[in-house]
């Protein structure tokens, strides 16, 4: 995996040949470092050389070349981010949302849920951030409410790709997660399985019912790549590890 062209990538299909968009989830594999870090990594506040870093960011932009990366301090809120050229700084944010070209907004997981999406008739596109924090606080409802009220997008316009996170298979949280989440946004028995004092949560199918309920259509989300816990070969999971992973990258941009 010594090319930039080598670095694994997954993508939805049928987005693919969408005009000015490139898109892709990235995961541990086709980097340069080595250890628990490796090889992929694009934090670097795991502990990572940055040198290491700075290469692997180089390797995955190759797939959105010509565009400028657009980066969060992710903080598991609820804070969607408007980007309206590519020199902004977003700052503290679990969200992002232009119409810029030539911007490529980014997300870093090792667990939590990456969702990217696409607006074609707008020219649109959003990256979300959603952890079980991020999933109660209603990031997806957040992202669909910033984009309608700033750009005037109806939700039903948005496509949207949940990549790969931990599922419900291997995700236990204490009940009282499960139990704020059914209290602020109703049924959620496809996401929520309790177990006396514990129970299994599966994030992207939380925040898929989320996004249906708020009128983005079903057979407009996808599904895209396997659990991280199960996959920690491919996937850098931080619960899988004990918390010594490193980020993954999850991207859509607007080529210039």
């Amino acid at each position: 995996m010594g090319a930039a062209a080598d670095v694994p990538v997954l993508i939805v299909a049928e987005w693919d040949d969408l005009p000015g968009v490139a898109h892709g989830f990235f995961g541990r594999r086709g980097g340069v470092g080595h250890g628990p870090l490796g090889s992929l990594n694009v934090s670097a506040a795991v502990g990572d050389d940055p040198d290491v870093v700075a290469e692997n960011w180089r390797r995955a932009g190759a797939r959105f070349g010509g565009t400028r990366w657009l980066r969060m301090r992710q903080v598991h809120g609820d804070r969607v981010a408007r980007v309206s050229a590519i020199d902004d700084v977003p700052g503290e944010a679990d969200g992002l949302i232009t119409a810029a070209a030539g911007a490529a907004l980014a997300v870093l997981t090792a667990d939590c849920v990456p969702l990217l999406a696409v607006a074609p008739a707008a020219g649109a596109i959003m990256a979300l951030h959603a952890g079980w924090r991020g999933t109660l606080a209603g990031i997806a409802i957040a992202g669909l409410r910033e984009a309608q009220s700033w750009l005037g997008i109806e939700p039903s316009q948005w496509r949207f790709a949940l990549g790969p996170a931990i599922d419900g298979c291997c995700y236990e949280v204490e009940s009282h997660i499960g139990e704020q989440l059914l209290r602020r946004w109703g049924g959620m028995a496809d996401a929520w399985q309790p177990a006396g004092m514990h129970g299994q949560l599966d994030l992207r199918a939380a925040n898929r019912r989320l996004l249906v309920d708020a009128g983005v259509p079903d057979a407009q989300i996808w599904t895209i790549g396997p659990c991280t816990a199960c996959h920690s070969d491919e996937f850098f999971s931080h619960r899988r590890s004990g918390g010594r992973a490193g980020r993954q990258l999850s991207a859509i941009g607007l080529t210039p």
